[in-house]
């Protein structure tokens, strides 16, 4: 059985390392300062423009950690390509890339995914690491997206 490597980008959120798939990533850039628009979804921490586009940003670390304080203090935005068109997504820290196999990916336990939603889809352990794999279109629901996308121009 011939399995072709997955290539990830590590990303740490709060205490754990997360991964997501490279190709959703678009590219990593400084946290700066975020304008709350007064209309955005409440998901939306902000906008940025890079590059003479207006990024919506999600905060992760409040998305997957709703009750703890975010610790970074030079967080990164990934520019990643969604459903919903281009968002950033708001990390503590980039890590690495990843190289798996895809049989090296272990399916979540049910009563893990029920952590918000359906955005955690496989664990994968390695050198003693446990990395934690995301679906970047499930970080936001389908009504989620659906805002972002009346948001957004041109999404």
């Amino acid at each position: 059985m011939n399995s072709r490597p997955l290539r990830f980008i590590g990303f740490r959120v709060g205490p754990e390392t997360f991964l997501i798939d490279i190709m959703a990533v678009r590219q990593i850039v400084m946290a700066g300062k975020t304008t709350s628009v007064p209309t955005a979804p409440a998901f939306i921490e902000g906008v940025i423009v890079y590059r003479n586009e207006v990024i919506p940003v999600v905060d992760v670390h409040a998305r997957l950690y709703p009750q703890r304080q975010a610790a970074s203090e030079q967080p990164l935005i990934l520019l990643t390509h969604t459903a919903a068109g281009v968002i950033g997504l708001k990390v503590d820290e980039v890590r690495r890339i990843v190289t798996l196999n895809s049989q090296e990916l272990l399916p979540a336990p049910a009563t893990v995914r029920g952590i918000r939603g359906e955005f955690l889809v496989a664990i994968a352990p390695q050198s003693g690491e446990i990395f934690l794999v995301l679906d970047v279109d499930s970080l936001l629901t389908g009504d989620e997206q659906r805002q972002l996308a009346n948001l957004t121009p041109g999404a």
